[in-house]
């Protein structure tokens, strides 16, 4: 394939933008209030082996780290700080000189002392970004556009629910992500499709799948009276744990049953445009055949999604001495019911959406 000039620009603007990022945010301290500290040379003391009450063994380091302030009324002071890392780093972590860090700077009588804080990702998190827009943005053009604004907006959307929800402090909050829900799938399905038929039936079928999901799930609660389920294991729940977890649940099942739903009603509509004379049977049965395929590995990354949420909790849970049982109560129970709801809503739409979609095009009598 010929590269054109276009192309060669467009790639030039792409490699330039990344290394500017790059920099910008490799100086972009001036941006903080806590100080932050770039390590200019580090000292690493004797090796030694630990052994714990639980006999884990492990290997533990000394480090003395010196760095220049980078901030702050501080600024350009260098400092010494002792750091603790185990090879393990379960709990710690290794640094190296050009590593910038948070640090708490403290006053001792007439000596100033610092302790690290945490690890500055900014640079990482930031070029992650970028490089999906990116890759977005050359497989999909003006469609990964649109998917990036769809993000961006969604993204600021839930920032604006979860501070609504901080700020109002109401007892029933579930409802506040049960409508932010149907907000972000219209407005993902307008930006991303378009406001046409296909965009109709997509959202359609999404909600009736997870609508449908949410109320097994909620009877099915009321049913067992909640037997089995501590809500009190979720991290940090400062509200009504049941509802918060709730609210987990409908945004993750949102975006499987979302996931499911598009590709079945797209896959319908294009066949409908290459083969306008196929009926409203032929169309029912390829949608449940396409959700048939997918429905599988769509299961499997629910599974593989939680797995990769519990398996460092499960892991200490497990060399801390406790039992399968215990540790699956503990750790892994809510993430399992979450991803059999989400299974549920995938189940659900697939009939909803061949359903929906084949009526649309098809019609009955065909």
């Amino acid at each position: 394939m010929k590269l054109t000039k276009r192309d060669f620009i467009m790639g030039l603007l792409i490699i330039l933008s990344g290394c500017l990022l790059y920099f910008f945010t490799t100086k972009d301290a001036f941006l903080y209030k806590q100080p932050i500290l770039r390590i200019t040379h580090v000292k690493n003391g004797e090796t030694k082996g630990t052994v714990d009450e639980f006999k884990n063994h492990d290997q533990q380091t000394n480090q003395i780290i010196t760095g220049k302030i980078l901030n702050g009324k501080n600024k350009d002071k260098s400092f010494k700080v002792r750091n603790t890392y185990t090879l393990s780093k379960g709990m710690d972590q290794k640094f190296y000189v050009g590593q910038q860090v948070f640090v708490n700077v403290y006053q001792k009588g007439g000596k100033k002392t610092i302790s690290i804080s945490h690890y500055k990702r900014d640079t990482y998190l930031l070029m992650l970004c970028w490089l999906i827009l990116i890759l977005l943005f050359i497989v999909m053009r003006s469609n990964g556009l649109r998917s990036i604004v769809s993000v961006i907006l969604n993204f600021i959307l839930f920032l604006i629910v979860v501070q609504l929800d901080v700020m109002w402090n109401i007892t029933s909050f579930f409802w506040i992500y049960a409508i932010s829900a149907i907000i972000f799938t219209a407005l993902t399905l307008i930006l991303v499709i378009g406001w046409n038929k296909q965009c109709l039936v997509t959202f359609a079928a999404i909600f009736f799948g997870t609508t449908t999901a949410l109320l097994i799930t909620v009877t099915a609660m009321w049913l067992t009276k909640d037997k089995g389920m501590h809500y009190e294991a979720l991290d940090f729940a400062t509200q009504a744990p049941k509802q918060l977890f709730l609210s987990a649940s409908v945004i993750g099942l949102l975006g499987t049953v979302m996931d499911a739903a598009t590709d079945i009603v797209s896959t319908l509509f294009e066949l409908k445009r290459s083969q306008p004379k196929v009926h409203f049977k032929q169309l029912f049965n390829s949608g449940r055949q396409v959700g048939k395929k997918i429905m599988g590995p769509l299961i499997n990354v629910l599974l593989l999604i939680f797995f990769a949420e519990t398996f460092t909790l499960a892991v200490l849970y497990f060399r801390t001495g406790n039992s399968f049982g215990y540790t699956f109560e503990w750790t892994m129970s809510l993430g399992m019911v979450q991803a059999i709801i989400s299974g549920i809503g995938i189940t659900l739409v697939i009939p909803s959406a061949s359903l929906l979609a084949a009526a649309a095009l098809g019609g009955r009598n065909r």
